[in-house]
């Protein structure tokens, strides 16, 4: 058996992290001393050890790692694991080579002594939101970073239990933020709208969203790795308009799936005084 160094040493990672994943239940040494603590390990859990470093070196959570390590069919879970993560890493390839070409795009503006690239005003409208109550389900995303991939762990399990369950709902799909009190952190919601008589259930929470007097609501067509500079389009042009953004903002999925993203149609909305 090896010790916990040297079981750290043959995987190359740390014994501090040996202790974590050993703490979360996803690598347990095979042997802890009673008296001393001194955690060993058996020499058949060096495959494992390796397929973590190996996922985490692919960008792979321990969420990942864990599924992997606990399946039936290990291959097949791994082959799972990977696919997703292929196509987690096309869409991030795809954001930074649009996000390359505005900085491009940026830049050139720059040195040709343009400050601001030319670009059409937003055609904003400013108008009255009404109340809706809507099946939601919520997410925290740290630092407010990684929200396209909270969304997507969201969404499928929220309309999976309301497919089941038989309840009325329908489009259009609503989200909405709101800031962790103390942190950086971002609360994140989906939703659809509720039937005329919502139900209850663990798998949502029904909420219903107050109406706004006035708000200042942009169409975007586009994926949602554009959205981020779509807010700051409307938000520049509410403030080119001597308005005022306040308290929340909602997206409203007006044609999402199943168009591909780029023809998504999202009403984005901000309340303004």
């Amino acid at each position: 058996m090896y010790t916990i160094g040297e079981f750290a040493a043959l995987g190359h990672v740390s014994v501090r992290m040996l202790r974590h994943y050993d703490a979360i239940g996803l690598l347990r040494p095979a042997e802890v001393d009673p008296f001393s603590g001194y955690r060993r390990y058996e020499p058949a859990q060096l495959e494992d050890l390796l397929r973590v470093v190996e996922l985490r070196d692919l960008g792979c959570s321990l969420d990942d790692a864990a599924a992997v390590l606990g399946a039936d069919d290990a291959r097949a879970a791994l082959i799972a694991v990977l696919a997703r993560r292929r196509s987690e890493l096309h869409t991030a390839i795809d954001q930074e080579r649009a996000r390359l070409a505005r900085v491009e795009q940026r830049l050139s503006g720059l040195e040709r002594n343009h400050p601001m690239p030319e670009v059409d005003t937003p055609a904003i409208e400013y108008r009255r939101i009404e109340e809706v109550t809507v099946y939601a389900a919520s997410g925290v995303a740290p630092g407010g970073e990684d929200v396209s991939a909270l969304v997507d762990r969201l969404l499928p399990p929220l309309h999976d239990a309301l497919q089941s369950s038989g309840v009325e709902y329908h489009e259009p799909g609503v989200f909405w933020y709101e800031n962790v009190a103390g942190t950086d952190d971002l609360r994140v919601w989906v939703s659809w709208i509720a039937g005329p008589v919502p139900q209850t259930d663990p798998a949502w929470e029904v909420i219903t969203l107050p109406a706004i007097e006035r708000a200042a609501v942009l169409p975007y067509r586009g994926d949602m790795a554009g959205i981020g500079r779509a807010w700051n389009e409307l938000t520049s042009a509410i403030l080119a308009d001597g308005e005022e953004p306040v308290g929340g903002c909602r997206e409203v999925y007006l044609e999402s799936e199943p168009l591909p993203q780029p023809e998504w149609l999202t009403e984005l909305i901000q309340q303004v005084r």
